[in-house]
């Protein structure tokens, strides 16, 4: 296999990738400035929190200097460094700036819920909902207020400020998400703050912070084993070396899962902050991913998830092989007191292989059939497994870079936090699909062949300012320009595979603006804000096989929201958010009513609008004793419909109205604890026409409600830095469809019982 540059530059004819790499080097060199007093940096939307100091507490929970710090004479004293990269802050003064709504998960409520996947922490986080697929949270499926959540494509979903999605332009697809084990905190910013981000800039975005180096000698080992063949280890070590701090983790997960959907997934991070001079430094970050699972795209038909809804897989032989290699780096330098720079360099590989045996819904006369599931004597009652399989052979290439400048001033009595900066980037796919003569091959003969390029390069600017220390507004406007390239090598023709060689190349071009407001105090306060939201075409969409210009213009969207949040108490907190978002022309997954599986099509315009509120309430805090009851509750309504054309008032499919979460947690210090945790989604179509009953294949029809009830206990050994813990996941084993997509039934909601151990020591 030819490696990735003479790959791309063959089959598309292009030096980007020369160009870029001149880009990377330029940027890792670091930039020397006169050695300058520095001051302490309030840790803000896009930027990294506070380096750490000698202390134990985390840099992200040391509440930075007011904004009144900007007009002092001497500034304190102290690093900027890159220990994260964040889009919010956790303490009041900086969750009071952030000029929309927003949610944050911290690293306390992670820790003490023992994930055992990602999609559990998704599930605590106001206005998001995931639908599961193969019972392993593998593959998030996120949507947002009523958002189709198919491979969290609407959604920006960022590890450490870098995207993650395979091809952010051109496939914005997570066959690849941040595991559970790298996930320190989870941010979302849900309002007009998100067009410092990109592409994807309608639904919200939403960041997982994974852990940083330590000042300090620390260690973690956590073991645990369960129901299911489930077993999980993990190992963490960090330290510092003079003024190098550095941190290494790696993980080991299998699982034969509940309906035989086993797993085996290693991952692997290491991290290291340096010093590039006496006001700058540098964090380098590398990460290492592999699974091997049986995900399938095909599920149950209607009659048997009614005969046995814990069945085994119906495509015991589908196997999914994906690998991800990432390398990023991000340098600060404080250019004057006032100003910074930060630069973002990345770049990852993403090789995913996916056999899948053919089928049929209906049987083709002359086709000796490997074996039929479901019942023939229904018409599309059954699926017809053919004795061979396609094999869709996938890589991607991304890399960019992305200088930004944080600058502060004074225009009269207005003070002002003015970001700016400019992201280029690229990316690459060669996607070929072929045909094997049994289930089990891993060759085959080709059938497809394209790639596909996008050279995308965005510019942004948002101006915080403050007028009063009770009144923010906050402008900003981003630019996007994206060039298509798709290339075609091998087809179909005339029904035989065919070498070709077809090139056709579109254009995207986007502005967004933005405004939002915040009246008020850090203890409380209300916010609003309008931003027009903006997606790309993809790739497939914008190029047409025979290498036309689609002319297929970018999604585009207007959101407004409004809300109140506040900690009029310490020990109570709580936000409330009415929003409303339009579509003129929204892209949606095509249903089974269509005919089409996996596509995507025009769904004409739309309407989204609804409230979300959360709050917690700290017991032990309120009544002044020395343990630790939380009791944190969520609920959001969204209503997503369709307006004008055939379905106008329809709901959309996969877009449920009613999201509540409730959770309760306690805490001793003289060690033992429990948490109980609720998640309720509502019901649900899946399909533009509404349908309630579901058909034969079991691809359409109506959701019912999702209930799910999580249990644990834990006790903590502090003298010796020791935890063994015990949780019940889905305790009511109630269980239930979690989607009708890709093809068929799939379900979730089984009980599982997992033991661990979890040991922290210096």
């Amino acid at each position: 296999m030819q490696d990735f540059p003479s790959r791309c530059l063959k089959s598309l004819r292009s030096p980007a990738l020369s160009c870029l790499a001149g880009l990377f080097v330029s940027a890792i060199a670091p930039v020397a400035f006169a050695d300058e007093p520095a001051h302490e940096e309030e840790a803000t939307v896009h930027e990294q929190a506070p380096p750490a100091t000698k202390e134990k507490t985390a840099p992200a929970e040391q509440a930075p200097p007011a904004d009144a710090e900007l007009v002092a004479e001497k500034p304190a004293e102290s690093e900027a460094g890159p220990t994260e990269v964040r889009i919010l802050g956790e303490s009041d003064e900086q969750l009071q700036k952030v000029p929309g709504s927003r949610a944050l998960v911290t690293a306390k409520e992670i820790k003490r819920m023992a994930p055992r996947d990602a999609s559990e922490v998704i599930r605590r986080v106001p206005s998001l909902t995931v639908a599961s697929e193969d019972g392993h949270g593998l593959r998030l499926n996120v949507g947002m207020r009523g958002f189709d959540p198919t491979r969290s494509r609407s959604i920006l979903v960022l590890e450490d400020g870098v995207p993650i999605s395979i091809n952010p332009y051109g496939e914005p697809d997570l066959y690849y998400s941040t595991t559970v084990d790298r996930i320190r905190a989870v941010e979302l910013v849900k309002g007009s703050g998100a067009v410092l981000y990109g592409p994807q800039t309608i639904a919200g975005v939403l960041n997982f912070i994974t852990p940083s180096p330590p000042d300090s000698r620390e260690a973690l080992a956590v073991m645990e084993g369960g129901q299911f063949g489930f077993f999980h280890a993990l190992a963490r070590y960090g330290d510092a070396q003079g003024d190098v701090r550095y941190m290494a983790q790696a993980s080991f997960r299998r699982a034969d899962g509940p309906r035989d959907i086993g797993l085996d997934a290693v991952d692997l991070m290491g991290k290291v902050v340096v010093p590039t001079s006496s006001r700058g430094e540098m964090l380098i970050k590398l990460g290492f991913y592999h699974e091997r699972s049986g995900s399938t795209y095909v599920g149950m038909t209607r009659d048997m998830f009614e005969a046995d809804p814990e069945q085994p897989s119906v495509a015991p032989h589908d196997r999914f092989d994906v690998q991800r290699i990432e390398a990023s780096l991000v340098h600060t330098q404080k250019l004057t007191d006032w100003a910074k720079l930060r630069t973002l360099v990345y770049g990852y590989l993403t090789d995913r292989v996916w056999r899948r045996q053919r089928y049929d819904r209906i049987p083709v006369d002359g086709i000796d059939y490997e074996r039929v599931v479901g019942n023939p004597d229904i018409p599309v009652g059954a699926i017809y497994f053919r004795n061979n399989s396609m094999i869709r052979d996938r890589h991607y290439q991304v890399a960019g870079i992305e200088p930004q400048v944080e600058m502060k001033g004074l225009t009269g009595p207005v003070r002002h936090t003015l970001t700016f900066g400019a992201r280029f980037h690229a990316e690459f796919a060669q996607r070929e699909q072929r045909v094997t003569d049994f289930i089990t091959s891993e060759a085959g003969v080709p059938e497809l062949n394209e790639a596909q390029r996008v050279l995308a390069g965005s510019a942004y600017v948002q101006d915080r300012m403050a007028f009063t220390d009770w009144l923010l507004v906050t402008p900003g406007v981003r630019f996007e320009l994206a060039g298509y390239e798709r290339a075609t090598l091998r087809e179909e023709v005339d029904g035989v595979a065919t070498d070709v060689d077809v090139h056709g190349t579109s254009t995207a071009i986007g502005a967004i603006p933005g405004l939002g407001i915040v009246v008020g105090t850090p203890d409380f306060n209300g916010f609003g804000g309008i931003h027009l939201g903006w997606s790309p075409p993809r790739v497939s969409s914008a190029v047409t096989p025979d290498g036309r210009d689609a002319q297929l213009s970018a999604e585009r969207s207007t959101s407004i929201e409004a809300g109140v949040r506040g900690r009029p108490v310490p020990g109570l907190n709580f936000e409330a958010t009415g929003f409303l978002t339009m579509f003129t022309n929204q892209i949606v997954p095509a249903t089974a009513s269509s005919g089409v599986q996996s596509e995507l099509v025009n769904g004409g315009a739309t309407r989204h609008a609804g409230v979300e509120a959360s709050g917690t309430v700290s017991i032990g805090e309120l009544a002044g004793v020395d343990f630790d009851l939380d009791v944190t509750a969520r609920y959001t309504f969204a209503d997503a419909r369709y307006r004008g054309g055939p379905f106008d008032g329809n709901l959309l499919p996969y877009a449920p109205q009613h999201h509540a979460s409730a959770v309760v947690d306690f805490q001793h210090p003289f060690g033992p604890g429990a948490q109980f945790s609720w998640s309720f989604v509502g019901p649900q179509f899946t399909d533009e026409t509404n349908s309630e009953l579901a058909d034969a294949t079991g691809r359409t029809g109506e959701i019912d409600i999702q209930n799910v009830l999580d249990a644990s206990i834990r006790w903590t050994i502090a003298q010796v830095g020791l935890t063994p813990y015990l949780s019940m996941k889905n305790m009511l084993n109630d269980v239930y469809i979690s989607s009708r997509r890709p093809d068929g039934i799939h379900t979730a909601g089984f009980r599982q019982i997992i033991g661990g151990l979890r040991w922290e020591g210096p």
